[in-house]
């Protein structure tokens, strides 16, 4: 039993481990509502796929909004942050193109899908797979079998 529970420790942390996201849910509309936006954002307003990740939200906004203190799931803080940002004269033409539904760096339209006869809504393809549970638990028992292999006396 003993030579299994290091092992098995091992493969349940990795399992447990989990990359947390700093989007919500919530945030497009509180963006929306911050900078007085004529419609919802899409997720490509701060991150650079959609649907955004955590490693995603690489965009200058993000990073701005972050750096003025937008907390991960808080939206209270989220329009603090923006009203700060937009508070700073040499973000001007940012906001302009924000107002607008206009990403500021790539100034692409990112207003979601509006409703009605005239719609229409592409597939996208699906988001890649996150592999990075699997390799922490290959790695685990990788490393687990090297302890082990190591601490074996070498019978003759």
């Amino acid at each position: 039993m003993r030579t299994t529970t290091f092992p098995t420790l091992v493969l349940a942390l990795a399992m447990l481990r989990s990359t947390t996201a700093h989007a919500s849910e919530v945030f497009p509309g509180a963006l929306q509502e911050a900078a007085d936006m004529q419609c919802v954002p899409v997720c490509l307003m701060c991150h650079t796929s959609n649907p955004g990740t955590a490693t995603t939200w690489t965009k200058p906004l993000a990073v701005a909004l972050f750096s003025r203190g937008m907390r991960k799931g808080d939206t209270d803080s989220l329009k603090a942050a923006f009203k700060a940002y937009a508070a700073d004269p040499a973000n001007a033409a940012a906001i302009a193109d924000i107002k607008a539904g206009r990403e500021p760096s790539a100034h692409a339209d990112v207003c979601g899908p509006t409703y009605g006869c005239a719609v229409h809504v592409a597939k996208e393809a699906a988001a890649p797979r996150d592999f990075t549970g699997p390799l922490w638990a290959v790695g685990a028992m990788v490393a687990a079998g090297l302890l082990r292999r190591r601490r074996k006396p070498n019978a003759r």
